[in-house]
């Protein structure tokens, strides 16, 4: 487990300064029907899903959720990504601790850390 927190925290690091990235405090995670697809709830889009089910693993954030369900941006992930991901959120939801977010546009990567809501900006 601590593997997964030094990754994940060394690739929050080394990410650019220039990067165009925004940081987003999860206030829940939940199961969808499907198995391995989930829903990131924020407050700063109205849909994020982790689907770790369709053959290619991505997160997606949403712009609005009308009847085209239109996307902002598709982060795509392997398999290890996206179930190191999972269990971060997982296992961070299960102990109550805050996640942040944190989504590249520039570099199409995503960031998880267990930071405060006020230092998640």
């Amino acid at each position: 487990m601590k593997t997964i927190y030094l990754a994940i925290t060394l690739l929050f690091i080394s990410c650019t300064t220039f990067a165009k990235s925004e940081s987003l405090a999860v206030k829940n995670y939940i199961d969808t029907d499907f198995d391995a697809m989930f829903e990131i709830k924020v407050l700063q889009y109205p849909k994020v899903i982790l689907d770790c089910q369709s053959f290619f693993h991505q997160l997606v954030v949403y712009k609005d959720t009308s009847i085209d369900n239109e996307i902002k941006q598709s982060f795509h992930l392997d398999f290890e990504e996206c179930y190191q991901a999972h269990e971060f959120l997982y296992m961070s939801q299960d102990k109550s601790k805050p996640v942040c977010l944190t989504l590249d546009f520039n570099q199409g990567e995503i960031f998880f850390s267990n930071s405060p809501e006020e230092e998640c900006k």
